[in-house]
């Protein structure tokens, strides 16, 4: 009966010797999600010596940090340079787009708490336009790409 125990006591421990491995795959994906903000920049009064000018901050905000580019169209009153359109006249004002980053342009939505940035849009009329009073505009289209 005592070897009967210890043979059962050697086959029992050497049953738990051996092992097996498998494997966990573990995945993740992270989807950038950006949004441009639309604005809207008032130039105020128009001065015929001086013209008239303003700048736009537009928020660029991404779910994590990304690289984006910002482009522009022509606008919808384009003919030989950007211009705006009288209201009711077929009259036109002249206008000039730049934005900093210069070049409409490629930034990169910093490491941060909200993961957002500006692009500042820098808007002038030049003096020296004749134009009849009343009220013009335009609208640019801009395009965010991430």
């Amino acid at each position: 009966m005592k070897q009967f125990l210890t043979t059962a006591l050697l086959l029992s421990g050497s049953a738990l010797a051996a092992t097996s491995t498998g494997t966990l795959t573990i995945n993740a994906t992270v989807n950038a999600s950006c949004t441009l903000a639309s604005s809207t920049l008032n130039l105020g009064n128009y001065n015929f010596v001086s013209g008239s000018a303003g700048t736009a901050n537009l928020a660029v905000t991404c779910n994590v940090p990304t690289l984006f580019t910002v482009s522009a169209d022509q606008g919808k009153n384009y003919s030989g340079g950007l211009r705006m359109k009288h209201t009711s006249l077929d009259q036109y004002l002249n206008y000039t787009m730049v934005t900093t980053p210069v070049g409409f342009s490629t930034g990169a939505v910093p490491l941060g708490g909200d993961f957002s940035t500006n692009v500042a849009v820098l808007v002038t009329a030049t003096g020296a336009q004749v134009a009849s009073a009343g009220n013009y505009s335009d609208v640019v289209t801009l395009t965010l790409e991430y």
